[in-house]
């Protein structure tokens, strides 16, 4: 079988160099990997016609001579995104000061076609916990955004909004709250609650538990089904990803809920009120392993002061990702806000 030839081309070594060690540690011997350091080299190499698949270059070697060498996939590396020389060009752009796991991401989800199914490892099913420690950050609007981003990079989602009181369907076509005669399957926690359950799924471009209609007490829930449902869809493998959207209130079964989680996205703004928040969930939870707890910043405006890295009062967690306010979010639909830039790249910490 004829291994897939990909081509990163930068001048710049600093991120030429970790994206092909990315490349070879993922990979490995199944491509043929091909890297230009040098312009004129590059001039020269694509000077007569190139067996290539994947093509991954600084926009400073684009020429609009690239679009006849019928490249799969052009992947450009700018320093901004958005509107520029490069508009012609049949290519993805990627913005070049990203993370390094970040451009990977996009450029391997982005080329299933040239990879084949047979390039992705059999993965089991994760669960991404968003969380925050006060209300109005944004969580929800996050936790759908990158719902809908998932499920457009081929991967299949099951969003659950683990709250008290479910409010999240505004920004779904519907509204209409699960039948109470389902109600029934809720009430008593068992380890195939799933099967119980799955008839009431709905999509929307990805699945999603529909919205109670009216709080968990009111109803007679308790709040550990949501733990039990997580647990008892993990097993079957189905989803590569369940995305659990939960409230602001901590408590044993939030602990139990963080402890079942593989990532847990915890989302603060830059103001002193979440500061303070976030400072005082911490002191209860354990959340010293990196690659499970991720911090991000939302609505992130740089004019503002930003009191996440003030010296008067010291934030006790580094923000892994800034996520720049997003203009008339409210009055977006979903399909919409995940064409963000800003809800894409926290996607692509993801996959």
């Amino acid at each position: 079988m004829k291994k897939p030839v990909v081509v990163l081309a930068d001048t710049d070594i600093k991120i030429i160099t970790p994206l092909e060690l990315r490349f070879l540690e993922e990979y490995d011997d199944k491509i043929d990997l091909q890297i230009i350091t040098d312009r004129e080299y590059f001039d020269e190499y694509f000077s007569t016609p190139k067996n290539v698949d994947i093509l991954v270059a600084d926009e400073a070697l684009y020429s609009s001579e690239l679009q006849k060498q019928n490249i799969p996939k052009m992947f450009v590396l700018t320093e901004e995104v958005g509107p520029d020389k490069t508009s012609d060009l049949i290519a993805e752009r990627i913005q070049k000061y990203s993370s390094i796991k970040e451009i990977f991401n996009r450029i391997v989800s982005l080329s299933s076609s040239v990879f084949g199914s047979s390039f992705d490892p059999v993965k089991n099913t994760q669960v991404l916990l968003f969380y925050s420690a006060g209300g109005g950050a944004g969580k929800t609007t996050l936790a759908l955004g990158v719902s809908y981003c998932l499920t457009q990079n081929l991967k299949k989602v099951l969003y659950i909004n683990a709250e008290r009181i479910n409010s999240y369907q505004y920004l779904l076509n519907s509204v209409i709250p699960i039948s109470s005669n389902a109600y029934s399957s809720f009430y008593h926690s068992s380890p195939d609650i799933y099967a119980r359950i799955k008839p009431v799924l709905r999509n929307e471009h990805f699945d999603y538990l529909p919205p109670f209609g009216a709080s968990l007490s009111s109803l007679g829930i308790d709040f550990s089904i949501y733990k039990n449902i997580v647990e008892s869809v993990k097993k079957t493998n189905e989803y590569d990803y369940i995305v659990v959207d939960t409230d602001t209130v901590f408590d044993n079964d939030k602990a139990s809920m963080i402890s079942v989680a593989d990532k847990v996205f915890i989302i603060c703004e830059q103001n002193r009120k979440s500061l303070c928040a976030t400072n005082m969930l911490l002191k209860n939870i354990s959340y010293s392993d990196k690659e499970k707890f991720i911090f991000l910043c939302n609505k992130y405006n740089k004019s503002q002061e930003n009191y996440l890295v003030s010296t008067q009062e010291k934030a006790n967690f580094a923000v892994n990702e800034y996520i720049k306010t997003i203009k008339d979010i409210d009055s977006k639909k979903l399909a919409e806000i995940c064409a963000e830039p800003e809800i894409q790249k926290v996607a692509y910490m993801i996959i």
